[in-house]
C-alpha cells in the first residue's frame, strides 16, 4: 500500500532545459547559426562545494520556441556541471521544474529512491532517478 507522503510529482510548470557545454561562446554561436534565438542573457556564477571549495560556472540563457535553454559551462573550479562534462561530455544535464514545496517534494522523491546530486538551501535541488536518463531540477516559485 501506497503511503500518503509519497506520490507523484506534480510540477506548477517547466522552467527550462539545462545543456552542458565546454566552450559557451562556441555553443552560443552555434545555436544561434540554426535557431531564431532571443537575446543570450548571460551571467556568471561564484559558489563554492560541498566541501566549502570555490568554483564559477557561466550561465547563457535564451528563448526558442517559448522555452528557455540554458547553457553552462564551468569556468573555474569544480562543479555538478564539470563531473558531468568529464563522464559524459557535453549535452543535455537537465529539465527544471517549479515546485510549491521543494522541500517536501525532495522528501518524496528521496523516499522513491532519487538521489540529491546538489541543492542549494530551499532554492533548487538537482535529482537523478533510476530508470528516467536524466537529472532534473526542482526550483522553488519565482527563482530563475
Amino acid at each position: 500500500m501506497e503511503s500518503s507522503s509519497i506520490h507523484k510529482l506534480h510540477p506548477e510548470k517547466m522552467d527550462h532545459v539545462g545543456i552542458v557545454v565546454k566552450d559557451i561562446d562556441k555553443a552560443m554561436e552555434t545555436w544561434s547559426s540554426i535557431f531564431d534565438t532571443s537575446p543570450w542573457d548571460i551571467h556568471d556564477m561564484n559558489s563554492t562545494d560541498e566541501d566549502g571549495k570555490p568554483f564559477k560556472v557561466r550561465f547563457a540563457n535564451t528563448y526558442i520556441g517559448g522555452i528557455r535553454f540554458e547553457l553552462m559551462q564551468t569556468l573555474e573550479g569544480r562543479s555538478t556541471y564539470s563531473s558531468f562534462s568529464d563522464k559524459f561530455g557535453e549535452g543535455l544535464h537537465h529539465i527544471s521544474f517549479y515546485v510549491d514545496d521543494i522541500e517536501a517534494e525532495v522528501s518524496n522523491l528521496e523516499a522513491q529512491g532519487a538521489k540529491v546530486l546538489e541543492k542549494g538551501t530551499g532554492r533548487y535541488a538537482y535529482l537523478d532517478k533510476s530508470g528516467l536518463g536524466i537529472i532534473f531540477e526542482l526550483l522553488t516559485k519565482g527563482v530563475t
